[in-house]
């Protein structure tokens, strides 16, 4: 008996484009772990956490110049709904997807997520004082933990 002849298969080329991919290394940082959603696709770097929402939207100014790194970040409340949104821009010098430019993206995404986390908090702990006791706008208090 003759053994059937395998099958082979033609591996797919798969066309990489944008910027974010140079900056997938990233995914493996323990900063970024607690992540529920990591993306580097296209030109857009995409970090979900419980507490909040980063993307970032790669742009290179020149040929051979700095990246803008666009950064949209939505702050959500316990309930999951949108608290907050912030917005900034950040130029990263060198070549785009070295180990300087993750380092100062990873930076940011911490930054945002320790803002996030401390937004949680506050609205956690916030206490409205009775009566128009304080003036404005010192209307509420909060709690602290020793």
């Amino acid at each position: 008996m003759s053994q059937p002849v395998p099958v082979r298969c033609r591996s797919r080329r798969v066309l990489v484009r944008g910027l974010a991919p140079r900056f997938a290394l990233m995914m493996c940082d323990p900063r970024v772990a607690p992540a529920l959603h990591v993306s580097c696709m296209d030109d857009t770097i995409e970090v979900h956490y419980a507490e909040s929402h980063i993307s970032c939207r790669l742009l290179r100014l020149h040929s051979t110049g700095p990246v803008l790194c666009a950064f949209r970040v939505t702050h959500l409340a316990p309930d999951g709904s949108a608290e907050e949104r912030h917005r900034m821009d950040l130029v990263l010098e060198g070549v785009p997807g070295s180990a300087a430019q993750c380092e100062a993206v990873l930076r940011q995404v911490h930054a945002f997520r320790c803002a996030g986390t401390a937004s949680r908090v506050r609205l956690a702990t916030r206490v409205t004082r009775p009566g128009g006791s304080l003036r404005w706008p010192l209307d509420h208090a909060y709690l602290t933990a020793a």
